[in-house]
């Protein structure tokens, strides 16, 4: 009994400072992954007691939004989230759909989004970059 409890005592330790040598052989650096985010809208006014399917329109704007990424190479393009709300006036009604997403940095997609959204307000931002040297904007 003694010799197995003496031998623990040398074993553990052993496989304690092992233990700590693999974890510190697999230890990486933190990985540089920033993607844009940005976010724009769409408004269309719909004529007065039309019976317009609200639903194909937004489904036509989903998926321009699909085709933009496509069309400008956008890597790891994704929608990360789409709302649309249909709202009666004393003029008609409108239909406003919001979309957000999200693809590897591409400084130049901002200008491009611009121009695809046309009158409505664009916002960007980028995330993830916590780990990212300081001089790679």
């Amino acid at each position: 009994m003694k010799s197995c409890l003496s031998a623990l005592v040398a074993i553990v330790p052993l496989m304690v400072s092992s233990t700590q040598l693999a974890a510190e052989d697999t230890t990486e650096l933190p990985v540089c992954e920033s993607k844009d985010i940005t976010s724009f809208s769409y408004m269309e006014n719909l004529q007065p007691n039309s019976d317009v399917d609200v639903g194909a329109i937004y489904k036509t704007k989903t998926q321009a939004v699909i085709a933009f990424g496509k069309k400008n190479k956008l890597e790891e393009f994704q929608i990360i989230s789409q709302d649309a709300t249909f709202t009666p006036n004393n003029f008609g009604a409108q239909i406003n759909m919001n979309y957000t997403v999200s693809y590897k940095p591409n400084y130049d997609a901002f200008d491009a989004f611009r121009k695809f959204a046309d009158m409505s307000t664009v916002s960007t931002y980028r995330i993830g970059m916590e780990n990212c040297p300081s001089d790679k904007p």
